[in-house]
């Protein structure tokens, strides 16, 4: 053999391995799977897609105007009363929050929410309060949980740190310090509505029933007006203190709250008689698309929270109250179900 010819090692298994994936992939190139790789179909269109998609934001000056006008002051609304909300837990230190005051406080509470009221009208109306008059506090109370809870999930500001909370620190040591779980599932603190009701439903009673306190003398007012007017102060002032001891709301919560009441109330007095007059001759048809339209309006949050559930059972007990009391009058079984006080209270 020639020194110039050199003979091939014997290949390997596992070059000839190799030689036979290549011949493979060549070979796949050269059929339809092998061009699909290496020239991709384009993705096939819808038909018709070129004469029927509309991938374009169509809006007209004044959408645009009063979109943007209207985040802008959302947003500049927002800002100012989170701060207020903010500033005023600095006040807690100045509240007490040991436990007997807790204890007094949760009693105040349990008076001013929203279940005591659904117990405590019915039973008003059928004993001692007039028609005219429950009517009006059922329709009260709706309107004053329904802005608020409006309110609420339209700010959407939170109610105070756990911290400040009764009972926080146990909750905040065992690991439940996260808010959107554990401050704000139990729904947004700005309005108040305990403070709302608290400030304006005692006095729309003693307004119906007594008349004004500003307008009459010492001599003119009754041992029983005198009494009514005094137990609806020391209401309206038991129930706000009640959500700052129990730290579950702040002074702006409140403050808030109890003035939105004494706007509604004072607006109420002047517009609830028409308001009631025109419901009573309302068909319940009427009364079913109005309080489902209500809550089409209602801003809702996610994650959701109870607020606006809340706002579904006013509603619902609203609509029930005013339907059972037409059904009462249309069959006759409203003189024995319902008082028969004229206007205010019977005592």
């Amino acid at each position: 053999m020639s020194p110039h010819l050199k003979s091939s090692p014997p290949s390997t298994a596992g070059e000839t391995d190799m030689k036979t994936r290549k011949q493979k992939q060549k070979s796949e190139c050269m059929t339809g799977s092998g061009k699909a790789l290496l020239s991709p179909s384009k993705p096939q269109e819808t038909p018709g897609a070129y004469f029927h998609s509309v991938n374009y934001h169509i809006d007209t000056p004044i959408t645009t105007f009063m979109r943007d006008a209207g985040s802008f002051v959302w947003a500049f609304s927002r800002m100012h009363l989170s701060n207020q909300v903010k500033y005023t837990c600095d006040l807690f230190e100045y509240i007490p929050q040991g436990d007997n005051a807790a204890t007094v406080a949760k009693v105040c509470s349990m008076l001013g929410s929203e279940e005591f009221y659904c117990v405590a009208i019915p039973i008003m109306t059928w004993t001692i309060a007039s028609y005219s008059l429950s009517r009006a506090l059922v329709l009260l109370l709706c309107m004053n949980l329904y802005v608020g809870n409006c309110c609420k999930n339209l700010f959407c500001l939170p109610r105070p740190p756990l911290k400040h909370r009764y009972g926080g620190e146990a909750s905040k040591e065992s690991g439940q310090s996260d808010r959107k779980i554990h401050v704000d599932a139990l729904g947004f603190g700005w309005p108040s509505t305990h403070s709302c009701n608290a400030v304006s439903l005692p006095f729309a009673v003693i307004r119906t029933s007594y008349g004004s306190i500003l307008h009459s003398t010492i001599s003119e007012l009754t041992p029983v007006a005198i009494a009514g007017y005094t137990l609806a102060f020391l209401y309206a002032t038991a129930v706000p203190l009640s959500r700052l001891v129990l730290g579950v709301h702040s002074a702006a919560d409140v403050h808030a709250g109890m003035l939105y009441g004494v706007i509604h109330l004072r607006l109420w007095l002047s517009y609830h008689e028409e308001i009631g007059s025109w419901m009573d001759e309302a068909s319940i048809a009427f009364i079913v698309f109005g309080s489902l339209a209500m809550l089409a309006f209602h801003p809702r949050v996610h994650p959701k929270n109870y607020t606006f559930e809340e706002t579904v059972c006013i509603v619902a007990y609203t609509m029930g109250f005013l339907i059972g009391a037409s059904v009462a009058k249309t069959s006759g079984y409203d003189q024995f179900i319902l008082c028969t006080n004229d206007a205010g209270i019977a005592l």
